[in-house]
């Protein structure tokens, strides 16, 4: 019986991939082939025949090496932004909107009331306002830890309020066009102010904090998939 695990690497030729992932690949090809093989031998097939049959179940290798190459390197993209940006990002933006649901719920202390032009107003905690830096930091030190770079470890550490400014600016644009009633000028003093309270003040408290950890190596080096 043919070496199908010395046949599917040469075929195959050489992957730039870590070498458990590559043996893996390649022990899978060879089962592949050997069962094929081992079918057509019991079907009648004569061992060379059935040899030839079941190498070219792969129509072209040149082909296949190149499509395991972009899965892996899809693969070890996601698994590195995932690790580095969205788990991190997504704990951090939990940890803070908990802290601020919590403030929230509790009469005392009070929320501060910022009152604008126009009679507008809105809500401070500054409480929570306090606490950004340290979630700031967690966030960026997780994003170092798994290998992030800087624009990683800034996402991380304000991925919530890098968010609720999107939405901000979205719900000012439908305002504008859905409340006519209320005059742009109230409409843009009202939006100024909420994007300086809830998306530049915080985004810029939770920087402060992610400082210490923009500098520096990664903890962890990035996929080499990713870096292609």
């Amino acid at each position: 019986m043919p070496d199908w695990h010395e046949l599917a690497r040469r075929r195959l030729g050489p992957l730039a991939l870590d070498s458990d992932r590559q043996e893996e690949i390649i022990v899978e090809l060879a089962n592949h082939m050997e069962d094929h093989y081992s079918d057509l031998v019991r079907q009648g097939k004569s061992e060379v025949e059935a040899v030839q049959v079941a190498l070219s179940t792969v129509a072209d290798w040149d082909e296949l090496r190149h499509e395991i190459q972009l899965a892996a390197t899809e693969e070890g993209i996601m698994k590195y932004r995932i690790k580095a940006l969205w788990l991190p990002g997504v704990c951090t933006s939990a940890l803070s909107m908990l802290l601020l649901r919590l403030l929230q719920i509790r009469s005392a202390p009070a929320p501060n009331v910022v009152w604008l032009p126009y009679g507008v107003g809105f809500v401070v905690y500054w409480r929570w306002l306090l606490f950004l830096p340290l979630i700031g930091a967690l966030g960026a030190y997780w994003s170092r830890r798994a290998g992030g770079r800087v624009v990683e470890r800034v996402l991380a550490a304000s991925l919530h309020i890098v968010g609720l400014s999107y939405l901000m600016v979205l719900s000012f644009c439908l305002a504008v066009i859905i409340d006519f009633r209320v005059s742009l000028s109230v409409q843009l003093v009202a939006f100024g102010m909420y994007i300086l309270g809830w998306g530049l003040a915080p985004f810029l408290l939770l920087l402060l904090g992610a400082l210490p950890f923009l500098r520096g190596d990664a903890g962890e080096s990035r996929p080499a998939a990713s870096l292609q």
